[in-house]
């Protein structure tokens, strides 16, 4: 329902505004088929989007009504994980990892000294510290020179 710009009447929306406005919203958790953002006027097959957890904290039940109604109560998990945003992890730009992965990785893994395992995780787009990021790009920096 919308009230009106004096907000003295409320007008109840139609179904007709409801399905117009679904139609014209952005569909947020697929790709275009070209790997862009969905917008509200893509169309074709879509892709799904890829979505990366990094970051694990437990949170317990809001309300345990199980409890006042006999259920069971070892349901009553206490390490239900959510998924939040990164905190000290760092992923390089796709370009970037095109551009790295032209190298090698040996020649990679003797310029930055890491290991084989963190420069494939650079490169395959893995999280890693953002400190480690940082010593990878010096090191390239490096090897430019």
């Amino acid at each position: 329902m919308d009230p009106d710009p004096k907000q003295r009447r409320v007008f109840p929306d139609s179904f007709k505004i409801i399905l117009n406005q679904y139609l014209g919203k952005s569909e947020v958790k697929s790709l275009a088929p070209d790997g862009s953002p969905c917008e509200a006027e893509t169309e074709g097959l879509l892709r799904r989007a890829k979505i990366v957890a990094r970051w694990l904290i437990p949170v317990g039940k809001e309300t345990d009504r199980q409890w006042e109604q006999g259920g069971d109560p070892s349901m009553l998990h206490p390490n239900i994980q959510t998924y939040g945003p990164s905190g000290k992890f760092a992923v390089a730009d796709s370009s970037e990892r095109k551009e790295w992965a032209k190298i090698g990785v040996r020649q990679l893994m003797r310029a930055t000294r890491l290991t084989q395992k963190t420069v494939y995780s650079i490169l395959s787009g893995k999280g890693v510290r953002q400190q480690t990021l940082a010593i990878f790009r010096t090191g390239i920096d490096s090897l430019r020179a």
